[in-house]
């Protein structure tokens, strides 16, 4: 697994987490981190990584 993949399962996780906590910046975080994956946007991992954001993340 290269280091994208790694560093996409790791926010992935994170998610949750970020919901669960009060803070709104928890949750800026993981979209920062989302919008710093431009570079790798045409990859898969990337979209799927975003589409599941997008879902989590919906209110």
């Amino acid at each position: 697994m290269g280091e994208l993949e790694q560093a996409l399962d790791s926010a992935r996780g994170a998610i949750p987490m970020a919901k669960a906590l009060s803070c709104a910046r928890s949750v800026e975080f993981v979209q920062a981190f989302a919008d710093r994956l431009e570079p790798y946007s045409n990859t898969v991992a990337v979209r799927e990584f975003r589409d599941h954001l997008r879902i989590e993340l919906a209110v």
